[in-house]
């Protein structure tokens, strides 16, 4: 009889073993992980950096290999750090100077040191340029948007009538409800969340090319998209680790990484 089709070589079957043989030889892809910064001595003369293992757990779990990332000034020491990872995550931490957004500070603030803020907004811009995948978590997400140009309110229910605790602890989880046809929407297949939140600001005015794809129930920005593979949540998807539905985010994250080396 005939002989079998064989893979034509080049074909789809061909360049699909080879990208994968590719990335079996780099290994799992490094993952730029800052830390928060917690003032031991006041005006930040010294402090400590903390990450929360469940962010480090999250990046194992959906296949990466988590680096942790020390506020550094130096912008030669930046670009050589983003020569050796693949995707850079900014997680949660205290809240950005009003100074950043062109605002005074008001009672309820508590701002984080500026050298964290300086640090990763150079970080965003290095990795903007090599179209690194960034993934921003509560203040990271309020983050991307003060660096695209974007304002936050200072403290929700001071500024938002009628909008209710997003750190409660008592009921930290809350519903989010998702734009149908975002990238969010298509990651989760679901119109609706229960997510886990802790803040007390949020984005009042979207950043330049940053899209609101998810909004709590009394109207507050829960998720923003943007080019240069650029997404983020207010909620905290690493405190739902038994949570499938948010597993897929890091998931999601971690293809967007191996699909950039491609």
């Amino acid at each position: 009889g005939d002989a079998p089709d064989r893979p034509v070589p080049g074909g789809k079957r061909h360049a699909r073993r080879r990208f994968l043989l590719a990335d079996k030889r780099k290994g799992k892809p490094l993952i730029g992980l800052t830390c928060e910064v917690v003032k031991l001595k006041p005006y930040f003369s010294e402090f400590e950096l903390v990450c929360d293992y469940r962010y480090v757990r999250a990046i194992l779990r959906a296949g990466g290999t988590p680096v942790i990332i020390p506020v550094n000034p130096f912008q030669r020491d930046i670009k050589n750090l983003l020569e050796k990872i693949e995707g850079l995550v900014i997680p949660g931490g205290a809240d950005i100077h009003p100074s950043f957004y062109g605002e005074k500070t008001r009672e309820k603030i508590k701002p984080i040191y500026r050298g964290r803020t300086y640090f990763e907004m150079n970080l965003i811009r290095e990795a903007k340029k090599k179209n690194m995948p960034i993934l921003g978590i509560c203040y990271g997400m309020q983050l991307l948007n003060v660096f695209h140009g974007g304002t936050l309110h200072q403290d929700i229910q001071t500024d938002v009538k009628g909008s209710h605790s997003h750190r409660s602890k008592r009921k930290p989880l809350h519903k989010v409800t998702l734009q149908p046809g975002s990238l969010l929407y298509k990651i989760f297949k679901e119109k609706s969340l229960e997510v886990h939140s802790e803040h007390h600001q949020a984005i009042k005015l979207p950043g330049k090319s940053l899209q609101v794809t998810a909004v709590s129930e009394d109207g507050i920005p829960e998720a923003v998209e943007g080019p240069s593979n650029i997404l983020a949540v207010q909620w905290h998807p690493e405190r739902q680790a038994k949570d499938a539905h948010q597993r897929r985010l890091f998931k999601y994250f971690l293809r967007q990484v191996y699909k950039n080396r491609s």
